[in-house]
């Protein structure tokens, strides 16, 4: 009989949660078990299609993350209905640890909780959100047999002091992104950007946390001392009206291009001279691993874990030094590099399959 696994995710979109969750699945042994997605709320993603042909379901509990209290009651009856074997919960906030709380009373044996998050997001409410996230994880997170985060800042951030827990690599496929000339040429074609213009690249969801609107501000001092210059916005999300007007009225729309979602978003790396990156908060933050495979150059704000930083590609530079500060820094480090050796083995760390292998010892053994 193959082993019934619930994995459940509060929302399911195109995020990091949900890329790290397809990485590891397809290129996981299916073949002795089965695999549901359990999620509040599942909005449009890229990746549904792609892991429904490997025989996964996704089954959607009230449509609403709000809807707390209904949405306890149809997981619990989906667990008794079920039976699964394992419930492997991706949370980025302590509440949602209440799922494990619901676990244990339906006798699943084996609750593993994995953080993936160091904050929560800047909201009127965020003070009252922070109470209720640091009661929670000593609340809940003693209902889990097992605890894994993607990175120490992240394991602090969820649970209490002293758990011991796993770091598990946030896995990616590395010969998938490796630099391609082809790649590059391709899209600059395909963006009109000629070879010499420097381009500079977003990749994540466009909201507060990943703080796109200082890019913004970037962008006009660079421009102010160079013309060929433009920023690839690749994402989609709540802040892009904000970030469309603000293009707008600092009269920039022709040097920001906004890309939306992408399943080939190593193309998008070949063509970017850096990214930049500077998150508010992050879990991890698995773009910049892989650029860095990519051998582009990652401008990280102080925010961004020190697991992030596998080669000397990925350099530090703290959003509270200002616009001035990075437009420096993207102009002494951009350019696509060719690894060496070193940073290669660095790089092996977070190879899909090694890191598949290991969740499936952690979901199966």
């Amino acid at each position: 009989m193959k082993k019934r696994i619930c994995i459940f995710c509060e929302k399911w979109e195109s995020g990091g949660i949900e890329s790290f969750i397809t990485n590891v699945l397809t290129h996981m042994d299916l073949s002795e078990i089965q695999i549901d997605i359990v999620v509040a709320q599942l909005d449009k993603s890229v990746f549904v299609a792609q892991l429904s042909q490997v025989g996964i379901k996704f089954i959607e509990l009230s449509g609403k993350q709000r809807k707390i209290r209904e949405n306890r009651k149809l997981f619990k009856q989906l667990l008794r209905t079920n039976h699964y074997d394992v419930v492997y919960l991706n949370v980025f906030q302590a509440l949602s640890m209440q799922y494990l709380r619901i676990a244990y009373t339906c006798h699943v044996e084996k609750r593993i909780v994995h953080s993936h998050n160091t904050a929560l997001r800047k909201s009127k409410t965020r003070f009252l959100k922070l109470g209720i996230h640091f009661l929670a994880r000593h609340l809940y997170s003693g209902y889990a047999t097992e605890y894994l985060a993607c990175s120490k800042a992240a394991a602090e951030f969820m649970f209490p002091r002293h758990t011991p827990y796993r770091f598990i690599p946030n896995g990616i496929n590395i010969d998938r992104f490796h630099f391609s000339l082809e790649q590059r040429k391709a899209l600059r074609e395909q963006l009109h950007v000629s070879d010499d213009c420097l381009l500079i690249g977003n990749v994540g969801r466009l909201c507060y946390q990943k703080n796109q609107i200082f890019l913004l501000k970037v962008m006009t001092k660079l421009l102010q001392e160079q013309k060929n210059i433009k920023l690839l916005l690749v994402g989609d999300g709540e802040a892009e009206y904000e970030l469309r007007q603000q293009v707008k009225n600092l009269k920039i729309e022709d040097d920001v291009i906004f890309y939306g979602t992408t399943k080939k978003v190593e193309y998008m790396y070949a063509a970017m001279d850096i990214l930049a990156f500077p998150s508010l908060f992050e879990g991890l933050g698995i773009v910049a691993i892989e650029a860095q495979v990519n051998g582009l150059p990652v401008l990280c704000s102080e925010h961004v874990p020190p697991e992030t930083r596998i080669t000397d590609l990925a350099v530090r530079v703290p959003v509270e030094l200002g616009a001035k500060a990075w437009s420096d820094a993207i102009k002494q480090y951009a350019g696509h590099k060719k690894l060496t050796q070193k940073q290669k083995d660095c790089c092996k760390q977070f190879d899909i399959e090694l890191v598949s292998k290991q969740m499936q010892d952690i979901l199966c053994m």
